[in-house]
């Protein structure tokens, strides 16, 4: 199965299983593979380490896709440049985290918000999904940003991190 989502500007992603086990197989290989050329500032051991680990998650439970890591795609340049998605399905209170991390030459064009807009209401779609969180460092100022922008509700600073979420509109 394929999860794709098309924007205004991205192609969004659901990492297939073979995409995450190229990971160590390096650029060459991933980009033949996605028939896209990946952002070497977002493809750096980092983000080669969330697609091992992405990997295993989804050999531990194909059922993860969709709700593990997906990939940015810029639709005009055809590139990679970064990630989104969820730690994991909803939870028993159906609560689900998000996540994001984009090359810097691809920062304060609002494309992270144009895809976690679009994630976002993806999951929505699932029943199950009653609240959606995310968590930044407070510094991280467009992090905050687009947190907001999302409409979430920041609850405060636990572990270092802000904690954020948002609920299912009825």
């Amino acid at each position: 199965m394929t999860y794709e989502i098309q924007t205004e500007r991205l192609t969004l992603t659901a990492c297939p299983t073979q995409i995450a086990r190229a990971a160590s197989g390096g650029k060459r290989q991933l980009e033949s593979l996605l028939g896209a050329r990946l952002d070497d500032e977002w493809l750096d051991e980092d983000g080669r380490g969330l697609l091992s680990f992405y990997d295993y998650q989804l050999r531990g439970d194909p059922d993860m896709l969709g709700w593990g890591l997906w990939l940015m795609k810029h639709t005009a340049d055809q590139m990679v440049f970064g990630s989104i998605g969820f730690k994991g399905k909803p939870n028993h209170q159906g609560m689900i985290e998000i996540g994001y991390g984009i090359s810097p030459h691809y920062r304060r064009r609002g494309l992270t918000f144009e895809a976690a807009t679009a994630l976002i209401n993806w999951a929505w779609q699932d029943p199950r999904v009653q609240r959606v969180t995310a968590e930044c460092l407070p510094d991280n100022l467009g992090s905050k940003r687009i947190l907001e922008k999302l409409g979430m509700t920041c609850t405060g600073k636990q572990g270092g991190y802000l904690k954020w979420y948002i609920e299912r509109q009825f």
